[in-house]
């Protein structure tokens, strides 16, 4: 069954700083439980506000370039990947981590690499032609016959992909469907043969209503009108009532959007399952793609062809059009010296919390980054010396417990081809949604290790009554802005970019909170179209 997809920016923007660990004893905890934080400080992506008085005295470096892009994340390297495959190479690309990748960075232990956040590619939609040449030319895609894409077996999720814990016994799948009554069961086929038609709806031009990237679907009237509801409005309406299939849209909603069903637009909720439509000649089509790093990997695969334009370090503080020229303003935190550009274009792949800091643009107003929303997250990456057995299916690669709020754990390792594994790594995903984001973002940064220690072990606790002892340490990725969280009205919002684009002269704006949905597909397809257009002006 169809589910999956996370994450967005950094709340900090930086990446994978290590910083010391600690030794902590959880509360009521039988062992010492060593834990450490993972990515920058907060205070760097605080200098946004205006704080960088401390640079007052650095000396200047003046660069003209024609092309500078804002952003090292999946938009902005796609961006400088389709310049750089198409010829164009005087540019430069401006990172404020040490890593790139935005949600997509990783990290590495003794024992195995893991996520930061996004963790695995679903199957390409069939009409996605420039992600199928990308995953080809990385081999991953190993040949076509007749329409069907051949993916490469190593890199596909290993069975058992899921299981969910449901009335004690771990089931494949993360559907609950073993030991619910014959009215649930009708409810669930229901909804998903009603998935089945829309994923095939088309338009009068006879255009996909529903597709990924979101720049291949034509927005109706219709569609637009699931836009100003709630997923959870929309199931009411259509008399969707059992407890098992709530719970899993919820459980998906907040998995792939950081918040639950009440929350996010009926065209989100739908789109979700409506919008994949991958056509694989030797797998499943809700199959995906994974590593132990995540999409670290095509992350990484994005930069090799660019590393000689990136510089990281680099927090831009003022991007400002003027008539012949964008002037951009960065500090480089590394060198302590700042850095003035004059580009003829540039690519805002930022996030658009940043975008609204820095930007000084008449193509784009203030007033339109209001309203776009992100829920923060809390990662926990685990170490073990095992994993308890359960009943019913073994370890899985996403592992889930139903009628919980919690999103359950990825087991890091589960791509490995040995079975025998000296230590277990898993990551623990929790959306902070119970309050306003602000609030629970102030909450997830006034933690102690101690607060999210016990956050985390009360997710594992849930499904293992006795996993504590065999915890070692925990690792803690805090995104005060995780994904963007599509609440009705997104739709809207994205029409509104698509708009505003079309007035755009030197600044053009590359990230998936503009297209409110938060996947590799996204902001893959976002930072082409930018990089189509240079080019086209270039050309």
């Amino acid at each position: 069954m169809e589910r999956r997809t996370f994450v967005r920016y950094i709340g900090t923007l930086g990446t994978v700083a290590l910083l010391m660990p600690d030794l902590l004893a959880c509360s009521n905890s039988k062992k010492k439980i060593v834990t450490n934080k993972l990515g920058a400080p907060l205070e760097r992506g605080h200098l946004l506000r205006g704080n960088i008085d401390f640079a007052s005295g650095y000396p200047v470096e003046q660069i003209q370039v024609p092309v500078l892009i804002v952003g090292g994340g999946i938009s902005g390297l796609a961006s400088g990947y389709h310049l750089k495959k198409n010829g164009f190479s005087d540019f430069l690309l401006f990172e404020l981590g040490e890593q790139t990748g935005g949600n997509s960075g990783f990290g590495a232990n003794n024992y195995s690499k893991y996520p930061l956040g996004a963790h695995y590619l679903s199957l390409a939609n069939p009409g996605n032609e420039p992600l199928i040449s990308f995953l080809k030319e990385l081999k991953l895609i190993e040949k076509e016959e007749n329409g069907l894409q051949f993916y490469n077996e190593d890199f596909l999720c290993h069975a058992p992909d899921e299981r969910l814990l449901f009335k004690g016994v771990f089931h494949e799948g993360l559907v609950p469907e073993y030991g619910i009554s014959e009215e649930a069961h009708a409810e669930i086929n229901r909804f998903f043969k009603e998935m089945r038609e829309l994923k095939s709806a088309k338009s009068k031009n006879g255009i996909d209503l529903f597709n990924i990237p979101v720049s291949q679907a034509e927005i109706t009237e219709e569609v637009a009108a699931l836009d100003t509801m709630t997923f959870k409005e929309y199931l009411a309406e259509k008399k969707y009532e059992s407890e098992e299939l709530l719970w899993f849209l919820d459980y998906c909603c907040r998995d792939d959007f950081g918040a639950g069903y009440d929350k996010v637009s009926a065209w989100a909720g739908i789109h979700y399952f409506a919008g994949r439509k991958a056509t694989p000649g030797n797998t499943d089509p809700t199959t995906v793609l994974t590593w132990s790093e995540g999409n670290g990997y095509l992350a990484n695969k994005l930069e090799e062809p660019v590393q000689q334009q990136v510089r990281k370090n680099m927090l831009v503080y003022s991007v400002e059009e003027q008539e012949d020229q964008v002037l951009i303003e960065a500090i480089d935190l590394h060198a302590k010296k700042k850095i003035r550009v004059s580009a003829g274009k540039c690519i805002v792949s930022a996030p658009s919390y940043v975008a609204k800091q820095i930007l000084k643009s008449p193509s784009w107003p203030k007033s339109y980054f209001e309203g776009i929303k992100h829920n923060p997250w809390l990662i926990g990456i685990v170490v073990l010396d095992q994993i308890p057995e359960g009943n019913g299916t073994p370890l899985a690669w996403d592992n889930v417990k139903f009628g919980t709020k919690g999103l359950g754990y990825v087991s890091d390792r589960h791509q490995e081809f040995s079975p025998v594994r000296d230590k277990h790594v898993i990551s623990v995903y929790l959306a902070l949604d119970k309050a306003d984001e602000q609030t629970e973002r102030q909450r997830l940064f006034q933690m102690t290790e101690e607060e999210m220690c016990r956050l985390v072990i009360s997710e594992l606790t849930s499904m293992h009554p006795d996993i504590e002892q065999h915890v070692e340490s925990i690792s803690f990725q805090r995104w005060g802005h995780g994904m963007v969280t599509p609440y009705p009205g997104a739709l809207a919002k994205y029409q509104e970019y698509q708009q505003l684009k079309k007035t755009a002269k030197r600044i053009h704006l590359a990230h998936t909170d503009y297209s409110s949905y938060s996947v590799f597909e996204e902001g893959f397809d976002l930072g082409r179209l930018a990089a189509t257009a240079i080019l086209n002006y270039e050309a």
